[in-house]
């Protein structure tokens, strides 16, 4: 219970925080007595208190509610920042891994392409053969470039660049076989060319044998030959003539022969030479002079006999005989030799022999 013993104004202020809301109780009495409007104030004051502190509290878990809020705002506020940090710390980790791959990888990729094009370069000869190679492994390159550049999947260039070295490994592996190839070939065709040589070698060979063999025939065919040749020595007495093998009683040498038929050389009056030669090699001669010689290519020889016929292209027997002119000389024991010309040229030969 309040009491008031003095008669001056009793003012009480209450400023009670309410909704933002102030109450003022002022009660006044002259005479010291509390009257019904003070009860009501003190009624009006307990219960303004009691909403007062009830309203306080209600701003006060407002107030906590709000510090809760907002301290989970910033927790929620710092997370998300980690959070953000650590991704951001992930992706340029991540950025810096994946550039040095691709620097790495780029290297390789260059190193490849060096060593392709040295190879490619000492190997010109078989570009026709390694166009398609080029083209493919050129292809590969210049796609494996445009994923670094894109920072693609690191395992896709890298199968990538495993394809392509698998490409220029048997771009490399097919140069070695076209070397072996060329080296055989080049063996082959050395094999080829002394088979060759040795053929035209043969070839000409045989060329100068079918000219020469065909200048024989040539000459063979503008040549007559003498066949069935024989020379004998006769004895002569009187008209009787005997053959012998007697050199004293040789007084005549005969000489026969056929003369061939040939149809290519021009028909026509000839001169037949005989040459006997004496064992001791020294020959028989018809008369001295040039008149008692002929020619034989550029030789001048001189003849033991000559005959005289009309050739008509068919055989004809021919007969010569060579007459002993001193009786007082006989003839000279031994082997004679008789070699018949015609023409420039020796038709056929004979030997006969002396006792």
């Amino acid at each position: 219970m309040f009491s008031f013993t003095n008669y001056e104004d009793l003012v009480w202020r209450l400023h009670l925080k309410s909704s933002r809301s102030e109450v003022c109780l002022i009660q006044h009495n002259k005479n010291g007595a509390l009257g019904v409007p003070f009860f009501y104030c003190v009624f009006r004051f307990f219960f303004v208190s009691l909403q007062g502190e009830y309203l306080d509290t209600m701003e006060a878990n407002n107030n906590n509610k709000k510090l809760k809020t907002l301290r989970w705002i910033i927790v929620a506020l710092i997370l998300l920042f980690a959070a953000s940090m650590v991704i951001m710390i992930f992706t340029m980790r991540q950025r810096s891994e994946t550039f040095a791959q691709n620097l790495l990888m780029q290297g390789e990729l260059t190193q490849l392409m060096l060593e392709h094009e040295t190879i490619r370069q000492e190997n010109l000869q078989f570009q026709a053969e390694l166009t398609e190679k080029d083209s493919i492994i050129l292809a590969n390159s210049a796609e494996i470039q445009r994923l670094i550049v894109q920072q693609a999947d690191y395992r896709r260039i890298r199968r990538q660049l495993e394809l392509l070295r698998n490409i220029t490994q048997d771009y490399v592996r097919r140069i070695d076989s076209l070397i072996v190839v060329n080296e055989e070939l080049a063996l082959q065709n050395q094999e080829i060319r002394q088979e060759l040589t040795a053929e035209r070698q043969r070839s000409r060979a045989l060329a100068q044998d079918r000219d020469r063999l065909d200048d024989k025939v040539a000459i063979a065919a503008s040549t007559l030959r003498a066949y069935n040749l024989r020379a004998y020595a006769l004895r002569v007495r009187g008209t009787n003539q005997t053959i012998t093998d007697r050199a004293a009683r040789a007084d005549r040498i005969n000489v026969e022969f056929t003369l061939g038929e040939n149809r290519i050389i021009q028909a026509g009056p000839r001169s037949i030479y005989v040459r006997i030669a004496r064992p001791d090699n020294v020959i028989i001669l018809a008369g001295l002079g040039d008149q008692y010689t002929f020619m034989l290519d550029e030789d001048q020889l001189q003849f033991t006999i000559r005959e005289e016929i009309v050739y008509d292209n068919t055989a004809q027997s021919i007969r010569t005989s060579w007459s002993q002119r001193d009786p007082s000389q006989p003839a000279m024991a031994g082997v004679y030799t008789v070699t018949v010309f015609m023409d420039g040229q020796e038709i056929g030969q004979t030997f006969f022999e002396l006792r």
